[in-house]
């Protein structure tokens, strides 16, 4: 019985993201076009000022994204659906990294959000994201369990949790500001956001100021970025093991390899000009 649920299940999953992938599809990897930030845009986790449309699917990270800005500031949008992807975001957030060109010397990072492991896995518990047994040999899965008693409640439930918990961002690079945690209320007008919607889908926001990386509307610079989900391994935190299991053939292998690994893409972002 328990490989009939799993595979019904995995079915289920892949139905329900189908129109997601079929959207990927039609997207580029990498954002060629440069884009002004919308006058209504609200730093509050929702994609609402761009109609839940994006920019860009990159495979590497399965992520969708949007890079915009206006005179002064810089500001990404990101989205993840699958479940094991927004897993890994709660362990390890999302780093964005920019700088001036590839030869430059300091990279402007910003790794957001921040959350203990356990609070994690509650924000997750509620959202109705759990770890399924398989057979032996093969390796584990994460699902959305979608059930028609899931409410908006559940939801406001896990959001609440992911505001509560997620209160600083991790810096380095920035000559004004030494390497730390700052908290999400500063005075450096770095702002982020992250949310879910009723679907269980996560969506993350930044604003930073252009003139932290050294570029400027002014001669509308191009400049170089990058997207990272790091390795577990990278990014210790209390709780969090490395388990091995075995195939068939007695080779060892980690059971979490997609969470222990670092997935990234960069690409280069010219500066939009005013309309």
């Amino acid at each position: 019985m328990k490989t009939i649920y799993i595979r019904i299940s995995s079915i289920f999953i892949s139905i329900c993201l189908l129109p997601f992938f079929a959207i990927a599809q039609n997207l580029t990897k990498i954002q060629k076009v440069s884009l002004r930030i919308p006058d209504n845009t609200k730093i509050d986790g929702t994609a609402a000022e761009w109609d839940n449309k994006f920019q860009c699917y990159n495979n590497a990270t399965s992520l969708f994204y949007t890079i915009a800005n206006d005179d002064e500031n810089l500001y990404l949008i990101i989205r993840a659906v699958q479940p094991r992807i927004i897993l890994k975001i709660l362990n390890v957030g999302v780093t964005f990294t920019a700088k001036e060109n590839k030869n430059a010397k300091n990279n402007l990072s910003i790794t957001y959000p921040l959350i203990g492991l356990q609070d994690g896995q509650s924000i997750t518990a509620n959202l109705g994201i759990k770890p399924l047994d398989i057979m032996p040999g093969k390796r584990p899965a994460v699902i959305p369990i979608f059930t028609s008693g899931k409410s908006d409640s559940l939801v406001n439930v896990a959001n609440k949790l992911l505001e509560a918990k997620a209160k600083e961002i991790k810096i380095q690079g920035i000559e004004e500001i030494p390497d730390s945690l700052i908290s999400i209320y500063n005075e450096q007008r770095i702002k982020v956001a992250v949310k879910f919607d009723r679907e269980g889908f996560l969506t993350y926001e930044l604003i930073i100021p252009l003139k932290y990386f050294g570029v400027s509307t002014e001669n509308f610079k191009k400049f170089n970025y990058s997207i990272k989900l790091l390795s577990r391994t990278e990014v210790y935190k209390k709780g969090i093991r490395i388990v091995y299991s075995y195939a068939s053939n007695g080779e060892q292998y980690d059971t979490n390899q997609d969470l222990d690994s670092t997935t990234d893409f960069s690409g280069e972002y010219t500066l939009a000009k005013r309309p």
